[in-house]
């Protein structure tokens, strides 16, 4: 036993030992913070890729619907050109929030990452959003009408 350890009562040496374990359970509740927050950001990028894609698609089906009813009256492609980049500007969006969200789980789970603390949710429903972005990129191109 060392000097310091002889000079301390034994209530200050459980009081010690009382605060090493909060310190011990740093790191995980951290990562864990980390991993929800970056779970909360996805969630934010689908509800704003999925906004994009809902907005493109009403331009464009709004348009063909207007042309659709005016027969002969040639409606400017602007409009559809415009939705068509709103629908690819919400599927490359949620692409890459995808990767970014599994590459960062991936680097906080090297780190210590407790197993259950990642859900499957969250990349589960941007998978099935992409689905759906992509089905309105093609029903768009191929001009199918809903």
């Amino acid at each position: 036993m060392n000097e310091k350890e002889k000079q301390q009562s034994p209530l200050e040496t459980e009081h010690n030992e009382m605060v090493k374990t909060p310190k011990d359970l740093r790191l995980p509740a951290a990562l864990v913070r980390t991993a929800l927050s970056s779970e909360q950001t996805l969630m934010s990028w689908i509800r704003t890729s999925l906004s994009l894609f809902t907005f493109g698609f009403s331009i464009t089906q709004f348009f063909y619907y207007l042309e659709q009813q005016k027969e002969g009256v040639q409606i400017s492609t602007g409009p559809r050109r415009l939705g068509i980049a709103l629908v690819c500007v919400g599927i490359v969006v949620l692409s890459m929030a995808m990767v970014e969200h599994v590459l960062r789980l991936r680097k906080i789970k090297k780190q210590g990452l407790p197993a259950d603390a990642a859900s499957f949710l969250p990349v589960g429903s941007a998978v099935a959003l992409l689905v759906i972005g992509i089905a309105a990129f093609v029903s768009i191109i191929m001009n199918w009408s809903l």
